[in-house]
């Protein structure tokens, strides 16, 4: 099951919205069958969040798998970022669309007044026509003005659906919370600007037949923040995220798999220095399963190294856990609860079980999201 890329990531930039507009008077003129084809390019809630695997309960003389019940609150804080997207796009694009132009092949929602009183809003979903790297494209605008042109985008991106499954195809997507931001601070004057999520988000998903095990289905998604700080956190330090994660279904398995990069503080008592942190994970059919997890920098010594190794029941409580501290590539601190052998299947490292992981991505694609996280919107 050794991911082999299927998609390269190619950027899309906004673009304007020119050409001469034909006003529809809400339905009658729109062909309801082509537009929702458009609408089909947005992504859904199933093919941005991580699968939802956490220890919740333990038996009897058990207790629930440190990593997953531990990493779940980062994996829910990404699916509720991207949950607000994906209801912020859909939302507006359930209304009406404004106007339909036969000769750019989009449509248009807006612009409108915003509902935070400040400026004008606007969407758009364009067929490429094959001009573009992926099929759609779409974004949502804001600006001073009702001038279309003018508008800046907050989330923009492409996808290309696939007609063979629901919730099939590739894309990509950026949410930039300082573009929002930016526009908020020069033209809002009650702006607070302890509100708001800061950072940008960037993503590119997919999910499809496994070309070399037809029947066999692929999901996944690879997405960066950077200097990502939360609204509900607005004193918090700008922090960056990598992760991936997916599922690989066949007749006989389902395997959930995620592998994220990021800082945080480990340190008990919390010193307030961030360790830089791998935590990667997989779960056959939602239930057993193995984490591995390495740290370094932050408090620790540049000859220091962290690393632990855990493993779960199929009710996802612990049956084996070994923490090791590195000191100059010699263990100093080493700590173990169970038993190796209880691991079963999973006393295989996740490389050996050829689960996917970050280091599979092709350099490039990281590298391309990164830019587009850091910078923002590509200049056209």
């Amino acid at each position: 099951m050794k991911l082999t890329p299927i998609i390269a990531l190619a950027l899309v930039s906004a673009l304007p919205l020119t050409g001469c507009m034909a006003q529809d008077d809400g339905n009658s003129n729109i062909d309801q069958t082509l537009l929702e084809q458009y609408r089909s390019a947005l992504p859904t809630q199933e093919q941005l969040s991580a699968p939802k695997v956490a220890a919740t309960t333990a038996a009897a003389n058990g207790q629930p798998a440190l990593y997953p019940t531990a990493s779940w609150p980062i994996v829910a804080g990404i699916n509720g970022s991207v949950g607000m997207l994906i209801t912020l796009l859909k939302t507006i694009v359930a209304l009406p669309p404004t106007v339909y132009n036969s000769s750019t092949r989009e449509f248009v929602w807006g612009p409108w007044p915003a509902d935070d009183g400040v400026g004008y809003v606007a969407a758009y979903i364009k067929d490429t026509a094959g001009a573009g790297d992926f099929q759609y494209e779409y974004a949502l605008v804001r600006g001073a003005s009702n001038d279309l042109a003018t508008l800046t985008p907050i989330i923009w991106g492409g996808a290309t659906p696939d007609p063979s499954g629901a919730d099939r195809g590739v894309g990509v997507t950026l949410w930039d919370f300082e573009a929002d931001r930016a526009f908020h601070e020069a033209y809002d004057p009650n702006f607070d600007p302890s509100q708001g999520d800061r950072g940008r988000f960037a993503t590119v998903w997919g999910k499809g037949e496994d070309q070399n095990a037809p029947g066999n289905e692929l999901a996944f998604v690879v997405a960066v923040f950077r200097d990502f700080v939360p609204a509900d956190d607005p004193t918090a330090a700008p922090n960056d995220l990598d992760y991936f994660y997916g599922r690989y279904t066949s007749a006989a398995h389902v395997v959930d798999f995620l592998d994220f990069e990021t800082g945080i503080d480990v340190d008990e008592p919390k010193d307030g220095i961030r360790e830089d942190v791998g935590i990667r994970m997989a779960f056959l059919d939602q239930g057993t399963g193995r984490a591995e997890a390495d740290v370094v920098g932050g408090s620790m010594s540049a000859n220091q190294s962290g690393s632990a190794v855990e493993c779960w029941d199929t009710s996802l409580d612990e049956t084996y856990l070994q923490y090791q501290v590195m000191d100059s590539g010699t263990p100093s601190q080493t700590y173990t609860e169970g038993t190796y052998g209880n691991c079963g299947m999973f006393q295989a490292t996740l490389d050996d079980l050829n689960i996917p992981s970050l280091q599979d991505i092709d350099p490039n694609l990281l590298a391309s999201l990164d830019q587009v996280a850091t910078t923002g919107v590509p200049a056209n």
